[in-house]
């Protein structure tokens, strides 16, 4: 009976080690994720902007609550830094969500949603965001803005992403793969090739926001394994809509940090911005 035991333990032990082995880096992602697994940290109170700030001013807003983008974050605020430096843009970076009241927000030509993720406003937060947009303000979201984690919110969800997220391949996590840039006179995608291969972790949605968007970019479902989460080929990337009298650009990709060197990419961060500037 004890030498039974004994086997019985050495095979548990066995498999736990083939089992953390196997999933080592997800441990180890997830260990860096703790924030996904508490409540939601909010920024109450107003944090008023008081340095001066140079027009065109670019609020840049990455708190995370949801999945953290680490290396994509840091790449997308050093791109910016380097765009702000060679343009003229003032760009204020936080991750704290009091600074979304409207007298802030009047301070900003452009709002961008630097991979964002999950609950990161109260109310009063949501409803100057939501001000901002309708009288006129452009908002530019950039990939994890627009994962599962932000639906809690039904008019962010509705009326800035416009499409429902459902996953991105996990087997194959990483894939190169074809986009199509469908308008290549568009101030976003201008002097992108018509049809551009790069890596990401390529997204896919319940259904093509086409009809309620206007579409850029869209991925060729036949150049990698879309896994569970192809759409049938009408598969959009980038894309952008008005609400209210404001403006919104939603970008699905950069996920890794690598982005943000590549001139391509970079290009279409570029034009986003001059287009969401009016400066194109």
């Amino acid at each position: 009976m004890k030498r039974a035991f004994q086997v019985a333990l050495a095979v548990f032990v066995a498999l736990l080690g083939i089992g953390v082995y196997q999933y080592w880096g997800l441990i180890l992602v997830l260990s860096q994720q703790t924030q996904m697994f508490l409540p939601p940290s909010l920024d109450e109170g107003a944090e008023a902007i008081t340095e001066s700030l140079v027009s065109p001013a670019i609020l840049s807003f990455s708190k995370t609550n949801g999945f953290r983008h680490h290396e994509a974050i840091e790449a997308n605020r050093k791109l910016l830094d380097e765009l702000g430096a060679e343009h003229g843009w003032d760009i204020y970076h936080t991750e704290n969500g009091a600074v979304f009241t409207p007298d802030n927000l009047r301070k900003f030509d452009l709002v961008m949603l630097s991979h964002k993720s999950g609950t990161t406003w109260t109310d009063p937060q949501r409803q100057a965001l939501r001000d901002y947009v309708e009288s006129g303000g452009t908002v530019i979201a950039t990939h994890a803005a627009g994962d599962a984690s932000n639906h809690e919110w039904e008019w962010y969800r509705h009326e800035v992403i416009r499409a429902d997220f459902i996953g991105h391949p996990m087997v194959q996590h990483l894939q190169s793969a074809d986009l199509i840039v469908e308008n290549t006179d568009h101030p976003v995608t201008r002097d992108l090739p018509e049809t551009w291969t790069r890596v990401d972790e390529w997204y896919g949605f319940a259904e093509s926001p086409r009809d309620e968007t206007n579409v850029l970019i869209r991925i060729d479902e036949s150049s990698y394994d879309p896994e569970d989460y192809g759409m049938g080929g009408d598969h959009p990337m980038v894309w952008w809509h008005e609400t209210g009298s404001g403006r919104i650009l939603y970008n699905a990709l950069g996920h890794t940090g690598e982005s943000y060197q590549e001139p391509l990419f970079r290009q279409l961060v570029e034009n986003a911005i001059r287009w969401g500037l009016n400066t194109q």
